[in-house]
């Protein structure tokens, strides 16, 4: 068998190729281990503190309470943000409840349906075959029925015959006797009627006799009332005359009594008043006065706070800058913001991530939680008094943002 030699320099430069390739691969990564250490790496980092940096420019025009406002809207906006994805996802479970309910529901009624079908069927047939034989046997009855009517009709029709006659006859006898009788009520009738019409005249006549005296009684009566009340209102009208000049005579006295005291209440109403313009002048020029003293105090204490809040960031962005280890993949321009919780005692309490740039590893967030976590406390913090902490240090946000690293 002879040898082909035109595969002979393409094997062998093929074979020259990968051990190039090989021995690169090794010392590119015998290199890359020599130059990224598991160290920590001192260098330039330049962190800014949101709402900390800023607290010095902005704590003589901006109140510490809106801070503490603007985290916890943000933190009811998450909660309310939580709450829906809750409800939503047990509305999702409850529709897909209901339509497992529905459909159990339907394929019950369409078998219940199936079965009540057939049964109704089944009835449907056994009635038909009752009704046919009760039909028969009704047909039987009708026609024994019927005939048994006829012959009682025929007794029936001659009995009534018989009673029909006997019937005529005594309401003939009837008929006579009442006639008999109506004649002579009438007759009684008459003779009441003219007895109780001369009762009545009689009555009347007397009626009006009784009537005429008591309306000439009653005359004589009003008349003796009606002098008696003119002269009873001629000594009421003396009487109440008499009461009017005294009455009139005594509001005059008391008008003029109360004028003289109008006048002099006016008086000490108008000294009052003045007394109390001058008390309102030098009390307001007092407050003025406190006023300028507290604005003073106020302005000396927010210069205080200020310098004080300046060297909290300065010692905050010291303490993570030191604990903080750079990861191998960290870039220029990676931003990460954390929010840091503390106790009055400076102890970190928890640390929460609130945004992240799209090139933020993952890595490089863990690490700067990591930093925060390792300082544990802020010890000089304790010294704050509790006002000045709970204002600008109990609830904070970190913006990390690295720089001077290698792109």
């Amino acid at each position: 068998m002879k040898l082909d030699h035109t595969y002979i320099l393409p094997s062998i430069f093929a074979l020259i190729v990968h051990v190039v390739v090989a021995f690169i691969v090794m010392s590119e990564w015998q290199s890359s281990s020599q130059r990224i250490p598991p160290v920590q790496v001192k260098q330039r980092v330049e962190a800014t503190l949101i709402d900390l940096d800023s607290l010095l420019a902005q704590q003589k025009l901006v109140d510490s309470a809106a801070i503490k406002k603007a985290a916890a809207k943000k933190a009811a906006a998450k909660k309310a943000a939580a709450k829906k994805a809750a409800d939503k996802k047990a509305a999702d479970k409850k529709a897909a409840d209901k339509k497992a309910a529905d459909k159990k529901a339907a394929d019950k009624k369409a078998a219940d349906k199936k079965a009540a079908d057939k049964k109704t069927a089944d009835k449907k047939t056994a009635d038909k075959k009752t009704a046919d034989k009760k039909a028969a046997d009704k047909k039987t009855a009708d026609k024994k029925a019927a005939d048994k009517k006829a012959a009682d009709k025929k007794t029936a029709d001659k009995k009534t015959a018989d009673k029909k006659a006997a019937d005529k006859k005594a309401a003939d006898k009837k008929a006579a006797a009442k006639k008999a009788a109506d004649k002579q009520a009438a007759d009684k009738k008459t003779a009441d009627k003219k007895a109780a019409d001369k009762k009545a005249a009689d009555k009347q006549a007397a009626d009006k006799k009784a009537a005429d005296k008591k309306a000439a009684d009653k005359k004589a009566a009003d008349k003796k009332a009606a002098d008696k009340k003119a002269a009873d209102k001629k000594t009421a009208d003396k009487k109440a005359a008499d009461k009017k000049a005294a009455d009139k005579k005594a509001a005059d006295k008391k008008a003029a009594d109360k004028r003289a005291d109008k006048k002099l209440a006016d008086q000490k109403a108008a000294d009052k008043k003045a007394a109390q313009e001058l008390a309102k002048v030098e009390q307001a020029l007092e407050s003025l006065l406190d006023e300028e003293e507290a604005q003073a105090d106020a302005l000396e204490q927010q210069i205080t706070n200020g310098q004080a809040v300046g060297s909290a960031v300065n010692y905050i962005r010291d303490e993570i800058g030191v604990k903080w280890v750079r990861p191998a993949n960290a870039r220029n321009g990676m931003v990460v913001e954390l929010i840091i919780y503390l106790v009055p005692t400076g102890e970190v309490v928890n640390v929460e991530v609130s945004y992240r740039d799209p090139s933020a590893t993952d890595a490089f967030v863990s690490s700067v939680v990591k930093a925060i976590k390792k300082v544990r406390r802020f010890d000089k913090l304790s010294q704050l008094n509790s006002v000045l902490f709970d204002a600008n240090f109990r609830q904070f946000t970190v913006k990390f943002k690295p720089e001077d690293l290698r792109l």
